[in-house]
């Protein structure tokens, strides 16, 4: 089945054989179409009668599937052979995992574990924030291959025993179901498989840390029972020949409650560039957020769209436009009956001497004779009146007619002429004469 030559569902010859793993078998393969390498998953036949295994083994190419991070080993197909086991297609990458690396070369330098593990958290901060927890990270499922330009590239390998937030994780898997690697658990997931979460992976992310840089996992234990014992009441071993910030992180991700660890890969990835002398990653540092639909037809009743903001901003000057011109009228209206209002006391006390009076006009409101009748005094929240046709109307201020004095009250009496000087008389001789006598 798995020797070199065998033709898999029509369209795929087998080159050799990659690997075992505990469900099944990888070998390298052709795809006879598009002549490129592939890699092909098989399920063991052992598994053909677990309905649950199977469904785990699918459930491990959609959750690949639906990742799109440069750090998660590609999925694009899958297929089954003729005894109905399911295998899975994935791209051929050159390179070797993180455990044989340890094997043939020992512990890493700080910097380089950081490094590693810092691409690892892009591929599970992406996972985690669609979902999907691992709950199998460690050495054997990180490989490491390189970018065109030599550059090390990190992938996170096998989602077989993922956790996707569904209805269907329970009935794959049980309470006391124990689904991973146990040495690289946290203590809640040796209780229960299902009790994993995010924080669940950097528990696992803490041990290939405390591995990379020491060459051994930080608890052990001869059964599984042991080891969850010594994991959730054992302190953490002290960290020899490390710089002080990469043994800092290493004891927050396996503390022993989950809320005292990283909240998210995020932001284990953020305290690790630093050590990786690499910039901060922008990678999601919390639950994803629902998506927020610009433009009508607004998927979150509480968004407001920037046109709905908008629009309420020109609504709410509208208003305010519209209640200072009426507060403009009204105190107009004030100021002209006060006035006449003293106009009506100055002509009850007459004054000494006929004057015409100050003419002040009242103002008013003069509607135009097209437009419908307006309330005298509208609410103050209220928007400018409009006419038939939608548009404002003109609210026109000038003086009343009836409220004029009549010239002739207000014209003064008439003054009389001034009298005439005086005339000088120049008596004559005969009068001057006859007074003489």
């Amino acid at each position: 089945m798995y020797e070199p030559g065998t033709l898999v569902a029509g369209k795929y010859r087998v080159e050799r054989l990659l690997g075992r793993g505990g469900m099944g078998v990888v070998v390298e393969a052709t795809h006879l179409e598009l002549r490129v390498p592939v890699a092909l998953k098989f399920l063991g036949d052992r598994y053909a009668n677990r309905p649950d295994i199977v469904a785990r083994f699918l459930r491990e190419a959609r959750a690949a599937a639906i990742l799109r991070s440069a750090h998660v080993c590609r999925v694009t197909d899958v297929d089954r052979l003729d005894s109905g086991l399911p295998f899975i297609v994935m791209e051929m990458l050159v390179g070797r995992d993180l455990a044989k690396l340890l094997r043939a070369d020992g512990p890493l330098s700080t910097a380089i574990a950081a490094d590693y593990v810092l691409q690892a958290c892009d591929a599970v901060a992406e996972a985690h924030e669609a979902g999907i927890v691992h709950r199998d990270l460690k050495p054997g499922n990180l490989f490491l291959t390189h970018h065109r330009d030599g550059a090390p590239l990190l992938k996170v390998l096998d989602f077989g025993v993922a956790k996707v937030h569904s209805e269907d994780d329970h009935a794959i898997t049980s309470n006391r179901a124990v689904i991973g690697s146990p040495t690289y658990m946290a203590p809640e997931q040796l209780r229960s498989a299902r009790a994993a979460d995010a924080r669940s992976d950097i528990w696992s992310l803490g041990v290939v840390l405390h591995q990379l840089a020491t060459g051994t996992t930080p608890f052990q234990g001869e059964t599984i029972a042991d080891l969850a014992i010594r994991a959730a009441l054992d302190p953490l071993p002290p960290l020899h020949g490390v710089p002080a910030e990469y043994a800092q992180v290493v004891a927050r991700c396996l503390a022993k409650a989950p809320e005292h660890r990283f909240q998210t890969a995020g932001e284990l990835a953020a305290a690790l560039a630093p050590i990786a002398g690499k910039p901060t990653p922008m990678l999601a540092t919390g639950p994803q957020q629902p998506e927020i639909m610009l433009g009508p037809g607004t998927a979150d009743p509480h968004a407001q769209t920037e046109t709905t903001l908008r629009g309420a901003a020109s609504a709410m000057t509208m208003r305010t436009r519209g209640v200072a011109n009426w507060l403009w009228v009204g105190a107009a209206a004030a100021i002209a009956i006060g006035v006449g209002s003293g106009i009506l006391l100055a002509r009850q006390s007459p004054p000494p001497q006929p004057t015409a009076p100050a003419v002040i006009p009242m103002p008013t409101i003069v509607q135009d004779a097209a437009a419908p009748a307006i309330a005298a005094t509208p609410p103050s929240d209220a928007a400018p009146p409009l006419d038939a046709a939608g548009s404002a109307v003109e609210l026109v201020i000038e003086p009343h007619a009836q409220k004029r004095p009549h010239p002739a009250a207000t014209k003064p009496p008439p003054i009389p002429p001034p009298p005439p000087p005086p005339t000088t008389h120049h008596k004559t001789k005969e009068e001057i004469g006859a007074s003489r006598m």
